[in-house]
């Protein structure tokens, strides 16, 4: 009884702390996951100022990115771009991760087997025409505008093997959901055209903003997040990252879209928004460069980082990486490394 109480004690000022932060979690944080302070509305007050400073922070980044694209993107959610790079670029860039060489890690997720590289400026020296697109100042400006953060995004390559492995359970990431309590925003490029066969992003228009349906929505899942974390029942409920069926989908006036896109297509998304990865018809695959921005949703402002501050904080994400990956070699979770992507 003393070690637990002097346990909370201990960590009292950190789930403090989180309430400020990202911190979304309501079995690891008892204060997210408090039910009466959930019922008194904890979570949604949360919702609401993360969302309100989001917008102010849009605001003050708007000279960043057209008006078309201001407009779309806090009616929508989303931004799609065909053809973003010239041909000959796009085709060097694809050429260049198709080729990769290099420690790719892998994970599985029900039937689908996740490739990912994190691009720091070790692989950028080898790679000119993924440098290139980090440079990119279009794609820059707009990443930091939708993120709100004005500094430059994490970049990743992913290659998804759909029907690799028979699982036990199904792949979560194909179940319709919200990453988490605040808006943030990814983004991908697409290298390989997708369709049914290899699972099209899914996205539900409209769904980011902050509606009476949709709060009260998000009040309900609280309350059933505090019961599901405190009985510490299977599954990604309690983690803050809310699924959502097809009936409250249906309640709230929202409808799905699949993109289906040609290649060198870029989908920049607030992924608050309700969104999913795709079924696929066949064994196949997708390469995409993929993009994330996420920070603490409570700075009413924003710090742009100068190149030295971003390159070391890639190299510190990269040592943090390699440091989870041993974590999960020794727990005996699925996690493998290859040599190449696999085609």
């Amino acid at each position: 009884m003393n070690a637990r109480f002097f346990k909370k004690f201990y960590l009292l000022p950190k789930w403090l702390l989180e309430l400020l932060s990202w911190g979304k979690s309501f079995k690891n944080n008892p204060i997210i996951g408090s039910y009466w302070l959930n019922r008194c509305g904890l979570h949604v007050v949360r919702i609401v100022i993360a969302h309100g400073l989001f917008r102010f922070r849009l605001l003050l980044l708007s000279p960043l990115v057209s008006a078309e694209d201001r407009r779309h993107f806090r009616e929508h959610g989303f931004i799609l771009k065909h053809n973003f790079l010239p041909e000959g670029d796009f085709n060097q860039l694809a050429r260049e991760l198709q080729s990769y060489k290099g420690q790719v890690r892998e994970f599985v997720e029900g039937t689908t087997l996740t490739q990912r590289v994190f691009i720091t400026a070790r692989e950028r020296a080898q790679m000119p025409a993924m440098g290139a697109l980090v440079e990119n100042p279009g794609l820059d400006r707009l990443m930091r505008y939708c993120s709100s953060k004005n500094r430059r995004p994490l970049y990743y390559v992913e290659n998804l093997c759909n029907h690799a492995n028979v699982a036990p359970r199904p792949d979560p990431q194909r179940d319709l959901h919200a990453d988490t309590f605040h808006p943030c925003v990814k983004g991908w490029l697409y290298i390989d055209a997708t369709s049914g066969s290899n699972g099209p992003f899914i996205y539900v228009p409209g769904s980011h903003r902050l509606s009476w349906r949709r709060l009260k929505w998000e009040y309900r899942q609280s309350l059933e997040a505090c019961k599901q974390g405190a009985r510490r029942d299977p599954g990604r409920y309690w983690d803050g990252s809310f699924r959502v069926s097809a009936a409250d989908l249906e309640a709230m006036g929202f409808e799905p879209r699949a993109f289906r896109v040609p290649a060198n297509t870029l989908v920049v998304a607030n992924v608050y928004g309700f969104h999913r990865r795709g079924e696929a018809s066949e064994p196949s695959h997708r390469m995409t460069v993929w993009m994330q921005a996420r920070d603490n949703p409570f700075n009413p402002l924003f710090t742009p980082w100068p190149k030295a501050t971003a390159s070391a904080f890639e190299w510190g994400w990269s040592k943090v990486l390699t440091k989870l990956d041993r974590a999960k070699l020794a727990s005996g979770e699925q996690r493998n490394f290859a040599g190449r992507f696999s085609r």
